[in-house]
């Protein structure tokens, strides 16, 4: 397969995952912006998202030329910027389009009705009923991916995407809309601190699994032990590095081994790790710190990656 073809359809597997995170966190924020039991500043919970999704340059400079502009409507329906929702839909569409004949039909039709959708969503569609389409217009795609396109290379580096952006994306999750609505030493273990854990849990999709796992009361070492740890969660970092490390593999079966180690080596490392900590090492170190490192280390991993295999001059190999 062409170094390119495989790259979009990397990028497509994560374009297709950011908006599906986005979209979940915007709903999760809309929510307790209209939830009685949430006397969070809107914008705080807004902010804290921003922060998650790595727009908070482009959002202070927009901002500043324009006050009348939401948080929301910057982050989810913005041409503008190029990290909203809208903006995200539209990228994957355009790989969609160049991957015609490496995608089925049905895949790229799925990718055309959300990229409809976003034109107009602004204009006739509210927050919560955009966002509710795109959840199920992505787990549709990636539902038709699997069962209509060949298991193939390309097929591994979709996942290979998804499985990047899912694991940055939920420890985004974790540390902001926890760390930066951090309650006071006085309140931790106390309403407002469960309040914050379990919109985190929402956030991740991940409140049943929680109930069903643990049946107890909503505790941070809890939700972290089940979104970092669980290696059944499939959005816990542990179950995305799994997955991730055994997707590249596949893809890289015919890559020239001293190239594919360096990112094979990494992963490994990574889940090695995972598997052999526990919960209360990680919060006795720091969350925040844990999920820094786990941030900078995957951000070598993607370029590496790139580096290394999908954008390596043919010379090179």
């Amino acid at each position: 397969m062409l170094s390119r073809v495989a790259e979009n359809l990397y990028w497509l597997g994560r374009y297709l995952e950011r908006a599906e995170n986005i979209a979940r966190m915007a709903a999760v924020n809309y929510r307790a912006s209209v939830e009685d039991s949430a006397d969070e500043d809107e914008a705080v919970l807004w902010d804290a998202l921003i922060h998650a999704v790595g727009s908070d340059v482009g959002y202070a400079e927009t901002m500043a030329s324009d006050a009348a502009l939401t948080p929301g409507q910057w982050l989810i329906f913005s041409r503008s910027n190029p990290g909203s929702l809208c903006s995200t839909i539209t990228h994957a569409r355009g790989l969609a389009r160049e991957l015609r004949e490496h995608i089925s039909r049905e895949v790229f039709e799925e990718i055309n009705l959300l990229y409809l959708a976003s034109t107009d969503a602004a204009s006739s569609r509210g927050l919560r009923q955009y966002t509710a389409t795109v959840q199920r217009g992505v787990a549709a795609t990636i539902g038709l991916y699997d069962n209509t396109v060949l298991f193939d290379e390309g097929r591994e580096w979709f996942r290979c995407g998804m499985f990047m952006e899912r694991a940055d994306m939920t420890s985004r999750i974790i540390d902001a809309k926890y760390y930066m609505l951090l309650p006071s030493i006085a309140d931790v273990d106390g309403p407002l601190d469960r309040y914050h854990w379990l919109s985190i849990l929402r956030s991740a999709s991940a409140h049943e699994a929680f109930r069903k796992r643990y049946r107890g009361s909503i505790r941070g070492p809890l939700v972290a032990e089940l979104l970092i740890l669980d290696s059944a969660f499939p959005r816990s970092l542990r179950f995305c590095v799994s997955a991730l490390e055994r997707h590249y593999g596949l893809a890289t079966t015919g890559t020239p081994r001293m190239r594919a180690l360096p990112v094979a080596r990494e992963l490994a490392l990574l889940d090695l790790e995972l598997s052999s900590t526990d919960t209360g090492e990680i919060m006795r170190a720091g969350l925040h710190e844990f999920l820094g490192e786990f941030q900078s280390r995957l951000s070598r991993v993607h370029d590496s990656m790139m580096e290394d295999i999908l954008r390596a001059v043919p010379a090179s190999l």
